[in-house]
């Protein structure tokens, strides 16, 4: 996460730096969101565990290209200083992978053909990514604010491997993880029109060789293209960049999934 300085300086910038009066966005009740984001994916697979004999890198020895994904949230605003955001976006990979092994290559109970120490898997990868986070002011400056997240990302992950040299070997792994996930956000008031914003969170957790870890950063800036429409609606617009690393251990079994990339927003509050 070699992003997350940024958003650390943009943060300490939002209640450091003296600016005009910033008056928070709290005089709406919801905000909803499209997102748009364009991401490259990458990590890797280290599998050792009974049924597993697999290594392999999805960017080094795959060919996954770039994906856009739609995504949609919702913001609720429960006071002055508190609100409740869910999101929500499906992301899904198919690409070819080179993998070895100890001898053979193995994906949950199955063995795939090795020519020349390598096997060669079609392999599919979909997530669908839920976000619920509740966030709550801990300071505040003339010219921004902090706050506190708190909550979860909840990863439905499905993985289809199937042996490009015989259809007929193929497996499937399909898990959950209802991962914690805590941080700071942050918004930087730039100018009448346009805000800098940030958001840096995560959560690790590791104990016997079981565990995982979240890293997630989201920063970019906001312009206003229009106030209080007839519907009563203010109309934003939003460019940045997103990066999403996940990492989970059992026991010799090691999976680290990634993507990152620029990210577009429509917002409208009201």
């Amino acid at each position: 996460m070699k992003f997350k300085n940024i958003v650390i300086v943009l943060l300490i910038l939002a209640l450091a730096i003296p600016a005009t009066s910033f008056a928070r966005e709290r005089n709406f009740k919801n905000e909803g969101e499209l997102t748009i984001w364009n991401n490259e994916f990458g990590g890797s697979l280290n599998l050792g565990n009974a049924g597993y004999n697999l290594k392999s890198n999805f960017k080094g020895d795959g060919d996954f290209g770039k994906k856009t994904v739609p995504g949609f949230g919702w913001t609720h605003n429960i006071g002055k200083l508190s609100d409740v955001y869910v999101h929500y976006n499906k992301i899904e990979n198919s690409g070819r992978l080179r993998a070895v092994g100890t001898g053979t290559v193995s994906f949950n109970g199955t063995n795939y053909t090795v020519v020349g120490g390598v096997a060669t898997i079609n392999m599919d990868l979909k997530m669908d990514i839920f976000d619920i986070l509740g966030a709550r002011e801990i300071a505040r400056g003339e010219n921004g604010y902090l706050d506190f997240v708190y909550g979860f990302k909840i990863m439905k992950c499905s993985f289809e491997a199937v042996d490009a040299a015989n259809v007929n070997n193929r497996a499937s792994y399909n898990v959950t993880l209802p991962l914690p996930n805590f941080g700071v956000r942050g918004v930087y008031h730039l100018s009448k029109d346009w805000n800098a914003y940030g958001q840096f969170s995560g959560f690790s957790l590791n104990r016997s060789n079981k565990g995982g870890t979240l890293k997630y950063l989201d920063f970019g800036v906001e312009y206003k293209i229009k106030k209080q429409t007839s519907q009563n609606v203010d109309w934003s617009v939003m460019l940045g960049y997103k990066d999403e690393y996940v990492k989970g251990n059992d026991d010799n079994n090691s999976i680290v999934i990634e993507h990152k990339g620029p990210q577009f927003k429509i917002v409208g509050r009201f």
